[in-house]
């Protein structure tokens, strides 16, 4: 068992059981099956784990497969706004309260904490790379990630893709106003509370059927 729990914990594992745990005439323990469930946002780490992932990628969708690479959470919904945030849990609030003013999200995407300006560029691309967006909910409340960082990976995304879908952000915490500003120069509105970011990108939708 100690091997078990050595294992679990070099490759990230969330979760790591022997049912059935079999015992021999000699009195030896025997693990007959073994389970082990890695955390994706680890894979980065292990290599060999990431390659038999892939290997999967019938399983997941082409923009999943590439977030698993740049080691992203992303989960493709079936709607039509866009969600990224920093924090599973902040991400978790913002698809229900989408839903809660009539929205459809169209994914789950979770840049983490920390996240720096290529990571933010990298998800925002990622997210904007599925054709059944109409409209882009960004929601950072920034601690350990920079909303100065948020709004610069956000202008660099555009500036590579080129692309024009309507955006809502909603910006709070560390250099919140840096981050305003950078936005503000570049014509793009920023909102304090997650009640009206979400109100908004409904309508935005809305207005754009």
């Amino acid at each position: 068992m100690t091997e078990l729990a050595l294992m679990a914990t070099e490759y990230d594992s969330e979760l790591a059981e022997s049912n059935p745990l079999v015992e021999t005439k000699e009195g030896e323990f025997v693990a007959a099956d073994l389970r082990m469930i890695v955390d994706d946002n680890s894979l980065f780490r292990h290599k060999s784990l990431l390659e038999e992932s892939r290997e999967l990628g019938h399983e997941l969708s082409p923009l999943e497969v590439k977030a698993r690479e740049k080691g992203l959470a992303y989960v493709e919904l079936d709607g039509d706004i866009g969600i990224v945030g920093n924090g599973a849990g902040l991400v978790m609030a913002t698809l229900d309260m989408i839903q809660d003013y009539g929205g459809r999200p169209a994914n789950f995407c979770d840049l983490g904490g920390g996240a720096n300006e290529e990571r933010i560029a990298n998800g925002l691309e990622i997210v904007l790379g599925n054709p059944k967006v109409k409209v882009l909910f960004l929601n950072i409340m920034g601690g350990i990630t920079r909303c100065d960082d948020v709004a610069k990976g956000l202008l660099d995304v555009r500036k590579r893709l080129g692309h024009s879908k309507p955006i809502v952000i909603r910006l709070v915490g560390t250099n919140e106003e840096e981050g305003r500003k950078i936005l503000q120069e570049a014509d793009i509105p920023s909102l304090e509370t997650m009640e009206d970011a979400a109100a908004r990108a409904v309508e935005l939708v809305k207005e754009a059927k």
